[in-house]
């Protein structure tokens, strides 16, 4: 089943989550999202976080709505989206899209990426969506699909990922390795509007800056 994350990132363009926003089975907001998805005119299924970043306002209207809330201590080991991830995991949905996971703070941005591999090493699909960028965490296949032009840099999320391969792109790989400290897969290009990605071993995080239009 496919689920929407809410975090409390940047976002945007309001416009590009208009369409986008249906395609969800079930969403979840980190606390610090709730306003934001108020203005998407979006409501979730489930607020998530000890409620310190929520206005009293948006509250009121998550639990006028019936939206449950899963309340945390505000000393927590783990940030919100890493939770709102953990809640997916035990209700079993595999395809995840985190919208605001990235932008603002580095610190979180890191977190809410590094804090996800675990999460893709036992099956889940995710990515990070905003406006102009998407992010995948891949362990197997990606088929990407863009503009010929769009920049697509590829990352290994642990010291080394083996087996890789890229078709459709600017600068081919096949059975490559790509280790952590020789960042080589950065600013490739798609050479088609369809670009292939394969590893077989590791984790791989592929960033598709898209074109406008």
């Amino acid at each position: 089943m496919s689920c929407l994350i809410m975090s409390n990132g940047e976002y945007g363009d309001p416009s590009w989550y208009d369409s986008r926003k249906l395609n969800f089975q079930h969403i979840l907001c980190t606390d610090g999202a709730a306003a934001k998805a108020r203005e998407l005119d979006i409501v979730p299924d489930a607020i998530i976080g000890d409620m310190d970043s929520i206005k009293a306002d948006d509250l009121i209207f998550m639990e006028q709505h019936r939206v449950k809330l899963y309340l945390y201590p505000s000393v927590k080991d783990f940030t919100d989206t890493f939770l709102a991830l953990e809640i997916a995991e035990k209700n079993k949905w595999k395809d995840i899209t985190v919208w605001g996971g990235t932008g603002g703070r580095l610190d979180h941005t890191l977190a809410n990426i590094f804090g996800a591999i675990s999460f893709v090493k036992k099956g889940m699909r995710l990515v990070f969506e905003e406006p102009d960028l998407s992010i995948y965490l891949i362990r197997d296949r990606l088929v990407l699909n863009g503009q010929i032009g769009d920049t697509v840099s590829i990352f290994p999320m642990g010291e080394r990922v083996s087996g890789v391969y890229l078709s459709g792109f600017k600068y081919a790989l096949e059975d490559a390795i790509m280790k952590q400290d020789m960042p080589i897969g950065v600013s490739n290009v798609l050479a088609d509007e369809e670009g292939c990605i394969a590893i077989d071993t590791g984790i791989l995080a592929v960033f598709h800056y898209k074109k406008p239009g």
